[in-house]
């Protein structure tokens, strides 16, 4: 039987036994409740570093885009899966990864934070007591290594979606070590968040999201359509209400031609243009949201610091190229940036000492045959500043105090002298080894491991053993064999090919031609004379042999004496340089003609002491002991995440409980009280919060129970915020004295929803005119 049957028959199957105790949705549940799904998506990753993990959420990366090769070709086809660690970024992230979860003691606390988030949430929820409403909670992350059980739809990768195909149940067989010790092979055989949702019959779910700090990203629109799709696989129909997108803006200015498209296919042919104005991000303008952020920056602060003296970057990771045609990533980041900004401005930081910024990009390489982009020594060897706005093609950068590039940024804020520089990172709200490790490093290679706020104390909780999360050169994943020869030649006939590999005719030498120079003559007249630079030279080159390239035609000349050694094997990584034959930085080892991958060692950065922002190599070697030449003198330190702040489930449940309609208003009601006069009752009440509240209704009886009719003549308007509550006053001057009043207190929301508080009791009395 085909894999295809096999899927029909097992869901068939699933359906017909309900899944282990599931059913077919129905909107009502047990006595009269609606179950509604309540799904927490986060970027997701795993706490302790393994091959085995790497590699599933290397497989659950691809399974997002049917158009890309990995997708098509190797996920479902077994004799591809030990190539997965082999390609792509994985040599660069094996290296990386494991250094980074050595430094953490072998843990990174995003798991951790991220389960007692969810926890929090759940518990907000159920404290709200919604009438009629049960929810069901559960979480997904883009990525998930160790908990399989929490990637959108596990069974949607464990199953070749064409039907026919192996069933993925790698185990690390054809990895050098392998098979991976525990390892079950049939780890995406489970139930994740769909089966999980359908079991519990919810009538809908609301998503809400903090895989980059809330704002809509490409990544939890992946999250969303994978969850549509494992419904559609199952034949059940649960809507998804995202409460960062609300008005659905990603579905509606998502390409729709090509049919299918990702971006894999580059360009679309046609993309809907829609507007952003009118279609916000709640979560993301919530300010509560930024004033945790500004908190975790304030705990930055160097306390011999003025705030005035303090400079802020509000770091950014951006999206991919042609993602902009629906994902309004960057737009959200400076609503949260400039909100964030507010809150600064309110801690008497300076405005002018507030700035954003994203990541390095590929560029152009102008010896590749048609510019190829590469990694580049000039933008710190990174392929992460696509911070493209919104709708706009070709992509372009946010502008004035949001556009830098964050060593430029440093630049800035050291040129304004700022004696303190703390490094936001609003796209995270727990600690990982991204922020912890990687930002930490990036950082420190421009402005230094010395200037770092904890040198010195170091932080021993974070990082055990070493007190700190540095490493000796940023790029560690990189080549370290820069041997490299040169080859004076006369008497060219035909020009030599870049990248091509070249023999000697009587020794039979072998080498690359990295790069090569003419210093006379020419190839046409047939007598170019100049040099050959080469790498991976194997044999000894004699002198007036002909060299001779492998390509057609060949390129020749004559050896000019025997190649000389310009640079050593072992590559150099120290900013002062380590000899006349191990220059800083190393050199290129990729051809020229050939895009530079990051693995080459020209792209690493010493991370030294007080960094390369003001020093020149040219002008001496560096001090290890203070900066020198014009590196920067002062202090600085990363911000800290709200982690597991109980204030991020409120925030995040108040968004939830308006979606759901429940009956209650989002305050939160400190006091309400009734206080007797003569012939008057003083109706006072505090909130403590106010969440879409419009206002408020006094109502008073005769009895407690009733009956009650409103004594105000309008609404009380709300003076309250998300974050800080109002006090209010009203006098109920239609009253007698010697007779008891029965008061309650109505709040009101966007929606018209009306919650009542009391009641609360007032007998006045002449006596209190007295006093």
């Amino acid at each position: 039987m085909k894999q295809k049957q096999l899927f029909v028959v097992f869901l068939i199957a699933l359906l017909i036994a309900g899944f282990g105790g599931m059913s077919v949705p129905d909107k009502a549940g047990a006595a009269g409740v609606e179950k509604i799904g309540v799904l927490y998506i986060v970027h997701g990753g795993f706490s302790e570093y393994k091959a085995q993990y790497l590699w599933d959420v290397s497989i659950q990366m691809f399974s997002y885009d049917p158009n890309h090769s990995v997708y098509k070709i190797v996920i479902w086809n077994s004799p591809f899966w030990s190539m997965v660690l082999k390609a792509g970024n994985a040599p660069k992230e094996i290296p990386k990864y494991s250094y980074a979860y050595d430094r953490l003691g072998g843990i990174d606390p995003f798991p951790g934070y991220t389960d007692q988030q969810v926890a929090d949430l759940e518990a907000e929820l159920n404290a709200a007591a919604c009438d009629g409403i049960e929810f069901v909670v559960d979480w997904a992350g883009w990525m998930s290594g160790e908990q399989i059980e929490h990637y959108a739809y596990p069974r949607g990768i464990y199953y070749p979606p064409s039907g026919t195909g192996d069933n993925v149940t790698y185990c690390g067989e054809g990895e050098a070590g392998g098979p991976w010790a525990g390892c079950d092979p049939d780890r995406f055989n489970v139930d994740g968040p769909v089966e999980r949702f359908i079991a519990a019959g919810v009538s809908k779910i609301i998503a809400i999201d903090q895989t980059t700090g809330g704002v809509r990203f490409f990544k939890t629109y992946d999250v969303i359509k994978m969850m549509r799709k494992g419904f559609a696989d199952y034949g059940v129909s649960i809507p998804i209400e995202w409460l960062n997108d609300p008005q659905s803006l990603m579905d509606a200015s998502y390409p729709t031609d090509p049919a299918g498209w990702t971006t894999t296919l580059g360009a679309p042919t046609v993309d809907p243009s829609v507007p952003l104005a009118g279609n916000p991000n709640p979560v993301v303008e919530d300010v509560r949201l930024a004033e945790l952020h500004a908190e975790g920056i304030a705990a930055g602060f160097n306390s011999a610091v003025s705030n005035a003296d303090t400079g802020v970057i509000l770091l950014n990771h951006a999206t991919r190229d042609y993602a902009q045609t629906y994902d309004p990533k960057i737009d959200d980041t400076l609503v949260i940036n400039q909100n964030i900004k507010t809150e600064l401005i309110a801690m008497g930081l300076d405005p002018d000492n507030i700035v954003g910024a994203y990541m390095g990009i590929k560029e152009s390489n102008p010896y590749h045959p048609t510019g190829k982009a590469e990694y580049t020594r000039e933008m710190r060897g990174e392929n992460l500043g696509h911070a493209w706005l919104y709708e706009t093609d070709p992509g372009q950068l946010p502008g004035g105090e949001w556009g830098y590039l964050y060593w430029d940024a440093l630049q800035y804020l050291k040129d304004r002298g700022v004696q303190h520089i703390v490094i936001g990172f609003p796209q995270i709200t727990v600690d990982s080894v991204l922020n912890l490790v990687e930002v930490h490093i990036q950082i420190a290679k421009e402005i230094g491991t010395k200037n770092w706020l904890k040198w010195g104390t170091f932080d021993y909780a974070t990082y055990p053993g070493t007190g700190h999360p540095f490493t000796d050169y940023w790029g560690n994943w990189v080549t370290t064999d820069c041997e490299e020869w040169t080859l004076d030649y006369t008497s060219g006939s035909t020009e030599y090919t870049l990248g091509a590999d070249i023999a000697g005719q009587t020794s039979g030498a072998t080498a690359k031609i990295k790069s090569y120079t003419i210093d006379s003559g020419s190839f046409a007249g047939g007598d170019a004379a100049g040099s050959l630079v080469l790498m991976n030279i194997v044999g000894t080159f004699v002198d007036g042999e002909t060299v001779r390239d492998d390509e057609s035609p060949a390129g020749a000349a004559l050896a000019d004496g025997a190649a000389y050694l310009t640079s050593e094997s072992n590559c150099c990584f120290e900013m002062g340089g380590c000899g006349p034959l191990r220059q800083y930085p190393p050199p290129r080892m990729d051809s020229l003609n050939n895009a530079l991958t990051f693995m080459d060692p020209s792209l690493a950065y010493d991370v030294s002491e007080y960094g390369h922002l003001g020093y020149d190599q040219a002008l001496g070697a560096p001090d290890p002991n203070a900066p020198v030449q014009n590196q920067y003198t002062g202090t600085w330190a990363m911000y800290q995440p709200p982690n597991d702040d109980p204030r991020v489930a409120e925030m995040l449940a108040d968004h939830i409980l308006l979606a759901a309609d429940c009956d209650e208003t989002l305050i939160e009601l400190a006091e309400f009280k009734a206080v007797p006069g003569s012939r008057k009752v003083t109706l006072s009440w505090t909130t403590e919060s106010e969440t879409n509240n419009v206002g408020f209704n006094i109502y008073r009886a005769e009895a407690a129970d009733g009956p009650y009719e409103m004594i105000n003549d309008e609404i009380i308007p709300a003076e309250g915020t998300p974050t800080e509550g109002a006090s209010y006053t009203f006098v109920d001057t239609g009253v007698q004295n010697r007779k008891t009043y029965y008061y309650k207190l109505e709040d009101i929301d966007a929606n018209g929803t009306a919650v009542q508080n009391g009641p609360e009791k007032a007998t006045p009395r002449l006596i209190f005119a007295l006093f």
